[in-house]
């Protein structure tokens, strides 16, 4: 670190990142594990809590940092550097953000604003979850007697149709065990989720779909159950709300939606595979006029990135499950095919927004989503093949434009090229 930078920081003042120290107190190792259980952060020793540099004794204090730190496990990260300003010296510990949560006698601190304090159980569980260091989906958790037998039922049914596995009755438990749903002759968190009505256990295992007006929520509606039917119900309720484009081509009608469904289905299963359960909070979905946003609790996974998304699950066994039914059809692929649909699709954009505890998924409409009185035009006139350059004279407009205008209509499914070379014309699809 230069002293410019250093000046800057302390000029900046305390924060959630930055904390001044006059001297390396005896609690100095909460400072540090709270930061690693955070965000990471700077600690500026010699510094008083109004920004003042006094300076500090830079050998004593790296001996009771070195000495402090050995009583956090995991020991966290941490960089110390000496830095004379005014001819004054001070200590910059720098800490990163931790893998793991950090404890001091079992107790696990957190840095919260300016201060620290101490987690509960609760809390400890929940950004262990968020941190991927305990997979809850795997506690096991009620009698194993508690699922539902048509649940199983059709959860067999469902591998057979989509894996092509027939499992015997007498090997039903082995499967179970094996994908994570029964352990230690228990109902884990996955297979609750599963294989009960989730939420008079788990009360934020649902879905909550929000109209949202100008000033606020118009109305909304719940969906509860196991995951797979939250799932179902949840997205033909969205399919429902979605409004259909209505082409008449000739003696045809052509439906076409707003929105790709095979996208919004896809990031429906990924909000409740993906989501943290340990956070009190259900998967939201937020209907506006111009879009629709699903929000799930919890963040990226540790080492995910939403550009290169990797097969990382924070419900491993949850995942198995879904994979096993048919609601996954290959790891890690969920956001590029939502990508995938969308551009395929030109009425309507997508967004991705990772943040710390939440991940939102955004489809909205584009304001040149709808059939104008052109495209409707073109698709009358190649209920008959035709090149572009007819239809460009047809309605007087420029060839790039036609063309331009097909595309679109292409990737609705609304019309097809056929030939090759100067022997291409267009017609609508069948």
């Amino acid at each position: 670190m230069d002293l410019e930078e250093l000046i800057y920081l302390i000029q900046s003042g305390e924060s959630e990142v930055l904390e001044f120290k006059e001297s390396a107190g005896k609690n100095i190792h909460h400072e540090i594990a709270a930061f690693a259980n955070s965000e990471g952060g700077k600690i500026l020793v010699g510094v008083s809590d109004t920004g003042k540099i006094v300076g500090t004794n830079v050998k004593e204090a790296m001996e009771r940092v070195t000495s402090s730190v050995q009583s956090i496990l995991p020991p966290p990260p941490i960089k110390t550097e000496k830095i004379s300003i005014d001819d004054k010296d001070l200590l910059v510990i720098s800490i990163e953000k931790g893998s793991s949560l950090c404890s001091i006698g079992g107790i696990v601190y957190l840095r919260t604003g300016t201060g620290v304090r101490p987690l509960s159980l609760q809390e400890i569980v929940m950004l262990s979850s968020e941190m991927g260091t305990i997979n809850w989906d795997e506690i096991p958790m009620l009698p194993r007697d508690d699922a539902r037998p048509d649940y199983i039922d059709w959860f067999f049914e469902k591998v057979r149709e989509t894996r092509g596995k027939t499992i015997a009755d007498d090997n039903r438990s082995r499967y179970l065990r094996s994908a994570g749903a029964i352990k230690n002759d228990r109902l884990t968190n996955a297979g609750i989720l599963f294989f009960t009505d989730a939420t008079e256990t788990i009360a934020y295992a649902k879905i909550r779909k929000v109209g949202m007006g100008e000033e606020g929520p118009v109305w909304s509606e719940e969906y509860e159950g196991p995951v797979w039917k939250v799932v179902e119900e949840a997205y033909d309720g969205l399919i429902r709300d979605i409004k259909k484009i209505d082409v008449v081509v000739g003696t045809r009608r052509i439906r076409v939606e707003e929105y790709p469904p095979r996208a919004i289905r896809e990031a429906l299963i990924n909000a409740v595979c993906h989501r943290n359960y340990t956070i009190s909070a259900d998967v939201k979905i937020l209907v506006y006029p111009d879009r629709f946003e699903i929000k799930n609790p919890g963040g990226l996974m540790p080492g995910v990135d939403i550009r290169d998304p990797e097969h990382i699950p924070r419900n491993p066994s949850l995942s198995n499950l879904l994979y096993d039914s048919g609601y996954i059809e290959r790891y890690g692929f969920g956001i590029r095919m939502i990508e995938e649909e969308v551009a395929n699709h030109p009425m309507c954009s997508v967004e991705f927004k990772a943040a710390p505890s939440t991940f939102t998924v955004i489809f909205k409409k584009l304001a040149s989503a709808s059939l104008d009185d052109t495209d409707t035009r073109i698709l009358k006139l190649i209920t008959v093949p035709m090149k572009s350059g007819d239809i460009a004279s047809r309605l007087n407009v420029s060839k790039n434009t036609v063309l331009r205008r097909i595309g679109k209509l292409e990737k609705l499914g609304l019309a097809e090229k056929k030939g090759s070379g100067s022997h291409v014309y267009y017609v609508v699809k069948k």
